[in-house]
Formats: C-alpha cells, sequence, structure tokens
C-alpha cells in the first residue's frame, strides 16, 4: 500500500497542478477522436516531440476554456479570450508532455490503486446523484454500498476515465515530488522568522538622499554605456505601421429614440391604468427586484444625485421625464411624498430600459463589408469616401504584445493580422468590444537601435543611479570604520553626515519595515549576527547600502514551536513540492522539441 499513502499524502498538490489539465483532457482525448484523425500540416497547429496536434481539437480546448468561464459568470472580453488563448496552448503543451512520460515510463494503474480511489475520493458529480443523497446531503454509506455491489456496468466510463485521466497523472507526479523532504532545520527557521523578535540599530545611506549635482557625468560614459547597453535596451524590434477605417459600438440616435418610444409606451400603458410595479416586473431589463419596480422611501438629501432634480419637484402620481444614465433610460414614478424633521422624503418606483444598438452593429458590420467589397474595386480612398467611418492611421506603437490601437483599445486580433500580412494586404473585419474595424498594412519598419542622442537623458540618469550606488556603499565603509575605531554611537556618526541616516528597528525577519522587507540580504545580515555584534557594510539593492548592529534577539518560544510544527512543515513541504513540480516541468520543456504553428491560422 506504499503508493497509496504517497497518492493520500500529495492528493492535495495534484489537484492544484492537475485541474487545468482535466478540463481540456476529456476534449482533447475524446473529443477530437487523437491525433492521428488529422494527416495534412494544414491541420497541424503545433508538434511537440513529434507528436501533432490538430487546430480543431485545440480549438474544441479553447471553445470548452471559454465555457468555463462564462459558466462562472466571467465576463469573457477581448482581453480575457486572449488569455485563455495563450493558457489554452501552454495546457496542451503541458498535457501532450505529460501523456508523453506517462507512456515513457509505463505508468499504469492497478484494479486496487483504482478501488482505494474511488473509496477515498468519491467523485464530485456522483455526489450530486439523488441515488447517494439522504435528506439533501451526499450520504458515503450509500455511495460505498453501490461501489461494492455493482449491478451490471455503472462504473465502467467512471473507472476508465480515473484510469486513463486521472490517477497516471498522479501517479507521475509522486515520482516527481518524492524526493523532496522538509528537515527540522527548514522548520526552525521558518518559525524563527515568523516569531522571533530582533532589536537592531542601523546607519544607511540610501541613494535618495544623494542629490544629481554632486556626480560629474563625461560623454564618453555615457557613449561607453550605450555601446554596452546597446543591444538589450536600445533596440526597436521590427514594427508595422497601418491606416485603418472603423465604427466605434457607440448607440445611434435611432437606437435611443427606439428606447424612448419604448418607455412612451410603457408610460401611456400606465396612464390607462396599468400597475407602475407590474409593468416595471415585465419591461424592466434588470432581474434584481430591489433596483427596480417599487424602491421604498427617500429623503432627498440621500436620493441618487442623477434623480435628485426631477424628484424634488416632483409631485404624487407623477410619471417623471426618461433620465439618461450611461447607456440606460431610467422612468421613474413619485408614489408618494411626505415631510418629515429631517426633510421631504418621497417613495418611488422605477423602470429600466438599456438602450438596443444591436440594430446600429449590424449596420456598422455591413458597413464594413461593404468597404471591403469597394476596396477591391476601387481603392482604399475611395472606398473611404463611400463609407461613414472614421479613418486614422498609426505608426509603430503598437505589437503582439502590447495590441493597443488608440480609440479601438485592446485588439490583440488585429496586431496579429499586422504582423503576419504583407504591405498593401486588407484585412478582413475585425470586431472587439469597441469597434468594427478593417486596416491596411502600410510599411514594416526593420528593427534599428534608437539613436544616443534620443536616449541620452536616459543614459545620464542610469550613470548617476550607478554613481550614487558606489558613493553610498563607500559613505557607509567609512561611517562603519568610525563606529569601529572611534567608538563613536551609531546615532552619533549619522548626524554627521548629511547623507546617512540612522534607524532601529524590533520586529520579526518577516515583518522587516519598509524598504528593507523585500530584501533578503538585510533578512540574512540580522540572521547571522550575534547579539552586539555588528555587520560589514552592505548594500542593499536599489536602496543603498547599510551596516547593523543587533542589540537584543528574543528566545524561540518552543512550546509554540512544538504546537506549529506539523502546520508549517506542511506548508514548506507544498511550497518545494510545487517548486519542484515546476523546475520538472521547465526541464521537461526546455529538453522538448516543440514547434509553433500558430502565426499560421492567426492565433500568435
Amino acid at each position: 500500500m506504499g503508493i497509496m499513502d504517497k497518492m493520500r499524502k500529495h492528493m492535495g498538490l495534484v489537484m492544484i497542478i492537475l485541474i487545468l489539465a482535466f478540463m481540456v483532457t476529456i476534449v482533447f482525448n475524446w473529443g477530437s477522436g487523437g491525433f492521428e484523425a488529422f494527416g495534412k500540416n494544414r491541420d497541424v497547429v503545433g508538434v511537440v516531440n513529434g507528436e501533432k496536434i490538430s487546430i480543431q481539437s485545440f480549438y474544441q480546448s479553447y471553445n470548452n476554456a471559454l465555457e468555463q468561464y462564462r459558466n462562472a459568470g466571467i465576463k469573457v472580453d477581448a482581453r480575457t479570450s486572449e488569455a485563455i488563448l495563450q493558457q489554452t496552448w501552454e495546457t496542451v503543451v503541458s498535457q501532450t508532455l505529460w501523456n508523453q512520460q506517462i507512456e515513457k515510463m509505463n505508468i499504469k494503474v492497478s484494479d486496487e490503486e483504482l478501488y482505494y480511489y474511488l473509496e477515498a475520493n468519491p467523485p464530485e458529480f456522483l455526489q450530486t446523484q439523488e441515488a447517494f443523497m439522504t435528506d439533501g446531503a451526499f450520504d458515503y454509506g450509500k455511495y460505498m454500498n453501490a461501489l461494492r455491489n455493482p449491478q451490471g456496468n455503472e462504473w465502467i466510463e467512471i473507472e476508465r476515465y480515473l484510469r486513463e485521466n486521472v490517477l497516471p497523472y498522479q501517479k507521475l507526479n509522486d515520482i516527481i515530488v518524492s524526493s523532496v523532504v522538509v528537515d527540522e532545520a527548514e522548520v526552525l527557521q521558518a518559525f524563527t522568522d515568523q516569531s522571533v523578535i530582533y532589536s537592531a540599530e542601523y546607519i544607511e545611506a540610501p541613494v535618495h538622499l544623494l542629490p544629481d549635482s554632486i556626480f560629474e557625468v563625461f560623454e564618453e560614459d555615457l557613449l561607453e554605456n550605450y555601446e554596452a547597453n546597446k543591444d538589450e535596451l536600445y533596440k526597436k524590434d521590427q514594427s508595422r505601421d497601418i491606416r485603418y477605417v472603423y465604427w466605434l459600438k457607440v448607440p445611434s440616435s435611432e437606437d435611443t429614440a427606439a428606447t424612448l418610444y419604448n418607455l412612451e409606451d410603457i408610460a401611456f400603458r400606465h396612464e390607462e391604468g396599468e400597475d407602475f410595479n407590474e409593468l416595471a416586473n415585465i419591461f424592466s431589463e434588470l432581474s434584481d427586484d430591489k433596483t427596480t419596480g417599487e424602491l421604498g422611501w427617500f429623503n432627498l438629501k440621500d436620493i441618487r444625485r442623477e434623480y435628485k432634480d426631477a424628484v424634488s419637484s416632483a409631485k404624487k402620481g407623477d410619471v417623471l421625464e426618461p433620465i439618461l444614465i450611461d447607456n440606460e433610460y431610467h422612468l421613474l414614478k413619485v408614489n408618494d411624498t411626505k415631510r418629515t424633521t429631517e426633510g421631504r422624503e418621497v417613495n418611488i418606483s422605477l423602470i429600466i430600459r438599456t438602450i438596443d444598438p444591436l440594430n446600429t452593429y449590424d449596420y456598422f458590420a455591413t458597413e464594413a463589408e461593404a468597404f471591403t467589397l469597394d476596396y477591391e474595386s476601387y481603392g482604399f480612398d475611395k472606398a473611404l469616401q463611400n463609407v461613414d467611418a472614421q479613418f486614422d492611421t498609426l505608426k509603430g506603437n503598437f505589437s503582439k504584445e502590447y495590441p493597443y490601437f488608440g480609440a479601438l483599445g485592446y485588439f490583440p486580433a488585429l496586431a496579429k493580422w499586422a504582423y503576419r500580412s504583407e504591405v498593401g494586404d486588407l484585412s478582413t473585419v475585425y470586431e472587439n468590444e469597441n469597434a468594427f474595424v478593417v486596416a491596411q498594412l502600410i510599411a514594416i519598419v526593420e528593427e534599428s537601435y534608437i539613436p544616443f542622442e534620443d536616449v541620452k537623458p536616459s543614459l545620464e540618469r542610469s550613470v548617476i543611479a550607478s554613481l550614487k550606488t558606489e558613493k553610498a556603499h563607500k559613505l557607509l565603509k567609512e561611517a562603519h570604520n568610525t563606529f569601529v575605531n572611534d567608538k563613536k554611537t551609531l546615532e552619533d556618526i549619522a548626524k554627521g553626515n548629511e547623507y546617512l541616516q540612522y534607524n532601529s528597528l524590533s520586529s520579526t525577519i518577516n515583518d522587516l519595515p519598509y524598504p528593507y522587507g523585500s530584501s533578503p540580504v538585510f533578512a540574512d545580515v540580522l540572521r547571522q549576527l550575534s547579539i552586539d555584534k555588528t555587520s560589514n557594510p552592505f548594500e542593499t539593492g536599489r536602496y543603498g547600502s547599510a551596516f547593523v548592529h543587533l542589540t537584543a534577539r528574543s528566545a524561540i518560544d518552543e512550546e509554540l514551536y512544538n504546537q506549529q510544527y506539523d502546520e508549517l512543515k506542511q506548508a514548506l513541504l507544498e511550497e518545494k513540492q510545487m517548486d519542484a513540480y515546476e523546475a520538472w516541468m521547465e526541464e521537461l520543456r526546455n529538453n522538448a522539441v516543440i514547434k509553433d504553428y500558430r502565426v499560421e491560422f492567426g492565433l500568435n
């Protein structure tokens, strides 16, 4: 039963690692019929160690992931769908690599392992089945009775899925993390960092105290820095210039008129005797009863500001003119009014109708298609004259990694098109949340270097920053020598130099004061110091330099340590297991031959 104990031990980590892969697996393996179904390269979106990933199976995985997001109530806009698209690729590649490793290591699942898993981990979808419920709750006894006494082949599909798509991954994961251990010294260190109080005083030389004016920068130093960092910092990638016509997705006056006409009809029906709140239940486009219908009593000073002017002069029974808020019209009725010691109060009811721009959007889409047809016959400029659209030119300033297009907003599909097209190409009609657009690629600008003169100011800042770091460390070494040789106090030494600061602390390692809470060097120095000892000067990253004198350190609470030992050890173990998995996965990817053809399908 050794494998069972390991499975139980790592179950939480396994589920974290595999949950996304399992989401894809069902579609990836069951929905596409396998890789062999597609033999032509034009159907292949990628290859992993010689194993093909078909575009059909990739899209099925992507659409399945989109559906998962929508079912969770997450709005899928252009940014989210792009992130899901990229995550789908990473997941499918990882899934393929895992499958290859499982096959390479000949990992199989025994009947004993399968039964143990079903016994210890009732599948979630079975826990909601009526046959296993008692008084609305999952009944483990009923479940086990069915597991131990099968009536036919009802378990075959469940067993097959677990045997092929769950347990092999858990066994492989056990192999990956089997060498991970946490010793007592690591647990003690973690406990010490969160509970032991260090009291210390220190001198620091923050670089921000050093003025730029005390440093002299020479032209040759700037040129030398420029040449040394030219490829890394000042190289401009190949870019694209486009011109495009676009139709912003804003409701037209006709959309607004249609919504107002609809509200007029509702108000007329109320005048004819229909109950306003019943009309709200029928026609309001928000289902929340607290949002529409009768809203109750409000003091005028507390009422929504958009309502205040109209309501303040209204009488009991008045139906007010529709109020436009964002893309909604709010139709209010004043049911009653009264005066209290707090001022005038009103009881109101509300109907909300959203401006429906679908007809306008359909018109924009048609106009965009018409532009592409006119372009074929008359060229870009003439086609632009024939449509009611906006026009713009964008020279560079966007990339596949930064796909922003001014008024169009985030538009990854347009950026991808631009980077796979040739000069003169016209795009199809693209659409995102903000607009419809048709673009033409007008230039490909080859990679180049930003001229020295253009980056000279930033180079000066960079060189001065390096000089400040050197100066700060030199000041700290001088202050340290003074402390050691002249026996002055740290506070007195700092007072004698405007570029030094004296500070003290009393905190745990995990709660060090800013900016040293993120400085592993500062924490290590404190850990290694003995009481009443002083460190050597050390650099603290981009903040400057410091040295520390430890004055006290609280004792370790042995009783509390023993109480928290198991919890700390488990947390450290899970962290190290995750690190081990990530390192293994990175090595697997680095050693794999992965061919990415997504660009041929406009996916990258």
